[in-house]
Formats: structure tokens, sequence, C-alpha cells
């Protein structure tokens, strides 16, 4: 009896040593398990993890601070209120398909912040484990890259810009001086056979391809200082009615030649408060785009009406119109070409997107109603107070 009772003493006290040890080992692990949380809190990443079920239970310190909402708004999938609408499908993909396939994931998308701004996040998912290796669901790690991503779609819109200077260079600015040189040759010989009416058609002819040349110089110098920020910015105050008056004497012979009649309505002295240069570059080109679109014989509207501290400008014409396809990308430089006018005019789709930066630079929107064999509306509204005083 006495020898199982000193077994049965022995079993208890090594019990009790693993035990010890057991509890010793489990305070041990959630010391662990605390210290990662700290961690995990203090994280500068957005951290957030999931159970088998693929629902939320944890959002750290980092993540709940961007969004500005509570743990408890965020559990479950309360975090998939932020998510852009455009991405949420995509979002929603990639991580059920890895969950399933217990398989990291990395995906980009927009999230909105406390702010209310969408901001782009990269975030890493991975397969989490529990002690014993067993698989307890999904922790992943968020990013802010919107900079970067910024960045990325500057780089595209450069590498766009430089292909489209280059086609500019290479096609239409050499088309013109072909023409010029070709012609000036045919002169030539018209005025050695004095052929009066040849060299008037002859010389006509020049003349246009040498305003087309200066116009396309004129655009692609200012679209060279303005890429390159040298382009200097001066608002002031001036009579928009009267640059009309300057931009159209301009355009004159070219009205003549089509037999267009130009209206302005736009009652003199009626002010705005921008950069007047920048105007008459913006005025520049779409009359001289009204002008080529139009029909001989055709009229060009100009009219205004004032809202606020605004100056709405519309310059109406009955030419060709333009379609809706088309429409959506007169204003992207990586879109643009373009199209021949009544009288086989050219152009290089260059002039629509200057004056869209330079009215936009100005605090002001420009925009079209249009539509195939209607003519075409360009409507560009101008501050007519400085809102800095």
């Amino acid at each position: 009896m006495d020898t199982e009772t000193n077994f049965l003493t022995e079993r208890i006290k090594e019990l009790e040593r693993e035990n010890s040890i057991l509890r010793e080992q489990q305070v041990e692990i959630n010391k662990a398990k605390e210290l990662y949380l700290k961690i995990f809190e203090e994280f500068p990443a957005l951290i957030w993890r999931s159970r088998l079920d693929k629902l939320c239970d944890y959002f750290n310190k980092t993540w709940l601070e961007f969004t500005g909402r509570t743990m408890e708004q965020e559990f479950g999938n309360g975090w998939a209120e932020g998510v852009h609408p455009d991405d949420f499908d995509f979002c929603l993909r990639t991580y059920v398909t890895a969950f399933d396939k217990k398989e990291a994931f990395l995906m980009e998308y927009r999230m909105k912040n406390k702010f209310g701004e969408y901001r782009w996040i990269r975030d890493f998912g991975r397969p989490f484990h529990d002690l014993d290796n067993s698989f307890i669901g999904y922790i992943g790690s968020c990013y802010d890259i919107t900079e970067n991503k910024n960045n990325e779609l500057r780089l595209i819109e450069l590498n766009a810009t430089k292909d489209k200077f280059f086609s500019i260079i290479a096609h239409d600015l050499k088309t013109p001086f072909n023409s010029i040189i070709g012609f000036s040759e045919h002169l030539i010989e018209e005025v050695k056979e004095k052929n009066y009416d040849k060299i008037v058609e002859v010389a006509r002819i020049i003349l246009q391809s040498s305003n087309r040349a200066m116009d396309l110089l004129a655009n692609l110098m200012t679209w060279s200082q303005l890429e390159s920020g040298r382009m200097p910015f001066n608002p002031e105050h001036f009579d928009i009615a009267n640059i009309i008056s300057e931009v159209t004497s301009l355009l004159k012979v070219v009205a003549e030649q089509k037999h267009i009649h130009v209206e302005n309505k736009i009652s003199p002295n009626t002010q705005v408060f921008a950069d007047k240069e920048m105007v008459s570059t913006v005025l520049r080109n779409l009359i001289s785009n009204a002008m080529k679109f139009t029909q001989t014989g055709g009229i060009i509207k100009f009219s205004s009406v004032n809202e606020k501290n605004e100056l709405i400008v519309t310059i109406t014409d009955n030419g060709v119109g333009i379609s809706k396809e088309r429409i959506d990308k007169l204003f992207t430089i990586s879109e643009s070409s373009s199209t021949l006018g009544t009288q086989k005019e050219k152009g290089t789709g260059l002039g629509l997107i200057l004056c869209k930066e330079f009215i936009e630079k100005n605090k002001g929107e420009i925009w079209i109603e249009s539509s195939l064999g209607d003519g075409s509306t360009f409507n560009f509204s101008l501050p007519t107070v400085n809102e800095n005083m």
C-alpha cells in the first residue's frame, strides 16, 4: 500500500510540475500575443485579420485612424463600405479566390479615408496559422500608395505627351512646310509663264499653309512652356468682348474665304478675371476650330451669361457637328487626333487640349454640346472677380 501511495504522490507532483510548466508556457504565449497585438496596433501599416468564415474580426489602430471609423463599424464586412464602388468587385474577387486556395495575394484598390478622400491602397494578404500550424484565417497589411500611383499616371501622361509631340513634329509640322516649298517652286514657274490666274491660286495655297504652320508653331511653343512650367500666369480684369473682336479680326481672311458670318452678342465691357494671353489663345483655337468645321455660308455666334461670380461664354456654329464618341476624346492627349475640316483643313488635336488646360488654370471649366450634322456648342466659364481679394 505504501508503494502505491508513494507512486500516486510522485505522480501528483509530476502532474503539478507539468501543469506549472504549462501555465508558465500559457503565460508566455499570452504575453507573446499581447506583444504582437501591441506591435500590430502601433505598426505604421494598416493591419487587418479575418476568420475562417472570411469575415474580419480585427483592425489595428493605424487602420481605424486612417478610416476614422470604429472597430464595430469595420467588423465583419463593414470595412468594404469604404472601398471605391469601381474597385469593390475586383477587391472581393481577389480576396475570396486567394482565401479558398489558401494563397497569398497582392491587390491595389481605392479606399476612403477619414476626410472622405479616396486613397490608393496596396494590400498584402497572407494565410494565418495557429501555433499548431492549423489554418485560422488571413492577416493583411495595407499601405497608402496614392503618391506612387499619381506618379505612375503622370508618367503615362508624359509619355503620351512625348509621343504626341514627336508625332506633330514628324508629320503635322512637316506637311505644311512641304506644301509651302512645293507650291513656292510651282509659283516660280507660273510667274515665268505669266499665268496670273494660276499665280493667285498658288499664292492662296501658300498663305493657307503658312498660316497653318504658324498656328501649329504657336500652339507647340505654348504647349512646351505649359508642360515645362515656364509659362507665366498673370490674371487681371479685362473686357472679353474686346478680345473676341481682336481674335475674330485676325481670322477675318478665313471667314471671308468661306463666307462665314460671325455674330458677337456679348456686350461691350463684359469683364472677367483671368490671364488675358491664355484666354486669347483659347478663343483663337475655338474660333479657328468653329470656322474649320463650318460649311461655306455658315454662322458662328458668341454669347455669354453671368452666373454668380463667373461668366459662361458660348460659341455656337452650324457646322458638321461631333459624335458622342469623339467628344469624349477631344481633351485627352493620348486619344486626340486631327479631323479634316469642311475644306480639308488639317489640325493636330492639340488646340483643344491647350484650351482645357488654360481654362482650368484660370479656375474655369470647358464643355461641349454637339451631335453629328447639328453643329457644335463650346462653352467655357471664367471667374469675374478675384477670389483672393
